[in-house]
């Protein structure tokens, strides 16, 4: 989908959208609007996280001839809630929670802050997978609702060859809640007899997904990174412990009352993690 300049002058989605919006995640899985962002911030985040990415390789001692994490080269990387990854304009977006609040409700979470890249020089593709495992293990034979909706910004224009996520739409998040526990049938068998297909997209754009729609990360055949920012928003009803953001109290302290209520489970107070 593509906002309308009227939307994107005003930040405000129309009614007709947002219900478009959730109607598509609650039957298709997922939701995309094209080109959302400004270019000139997604490349401010580009450049920050190139540092990142840079650190974590070294750290590792990984190299992208020898390749890592079973030849994906796929690195799932946890960020520090700090400027300019935590501006409102990513964690509250204005087109992101009228859709995550009619999905999980008013008193929703922010409950993940990270990013997955696919690196350069990747030789397969990660397994077919849900990012949420059964609620129940092997007992329950209903679909459950929906409790956890991730939200995708690409920070780079994503093309079929810099490492797309693959994704299969169209009922694989409507399962029985058996069907996400380990003991559930092989995906990757099912998968490759399935239509999928893969999310190309422009910079700056926003994917909204059930955490229970297959998908995978690709090989990155260019000479780039190919990253974004991964969140999560929860149910507030499904969450039973405390969270693992570290957040600074001049950062909560400065946020509006609607992003510290998506907050408010996190560890505020602490200095952000080390990256």
């Amino acid at each position: 989908m593509r906002l309308s300049a009227e939307e994107l002058a005003s930040g405000k989605l129309k009614p007709e959208t947002t219900e478009l919006a959730v109607q598509l995640i609650r039957i298709n899985g997922y939701v995309l609007f094209e080109e959302v962002l400004p270019r000139t911030q997604v490349d401010q985040l580009n450049c920050h996280m190139s540092d990142k990415l840079a650190n974590f390789m070294t750290k590792n001692n990984f190299t992208l001839e020898e390749g890592f994490h079973d030849g994906t080269n796929h690195i799932g990387l946890y960020l520090p809630f700090e400027k300019p990854f935590c501006e409102e304009s990513i964690i509250a977006n204005p087109f992101v929670l009228p859709i995550v609040e009619q999905i999980l409700g008013s008193d929703c979470l922010l409950t993940y802050f990270a990013s997955n890249t696919s690196m350069p020089k990747g030789t397969k593709p990660q397994k077919v997978h849900a990012d949420m495992g059964a609620r129940f293990g092997d007992q329950c034979e209903a679909n459950l609702p929906i409790t956890n909706l991730i939200v995708n910004y690409p920070l780079v224009d994503v093309t079929l060859e810099n490492g797309p996520m693959e994704v299969w739409p169209g009922g694989t998040h409507l399962h029985p809640d058996k069907w996400y526990s380990s003991n559930a049938h092989d995906k990757s068998v099912l998968a490759e007899h399935m239509h999928s297909f893969k999310a190309v997209m422009p910079a700056g754009s926003i994917m909204i997904r059930d955490d229970r729609m297959w998908h995978r990360g690709t090989p990155n055949g260019s000479d780039q990174p190919r990253t974004n920012i991964a969140m999560i928003y929860s149910l507030a009803a499904a969450i039973h412990r405390p969270g693992d953001i570290q957040i600074p109290q001049e950062t909560y302290d400065a946020f509006t009352e609607r992003t510290k209520r998506l907050v408010r489970n996190e560890r505020i107070g602490v200095p952000v993690i080390e990256s």
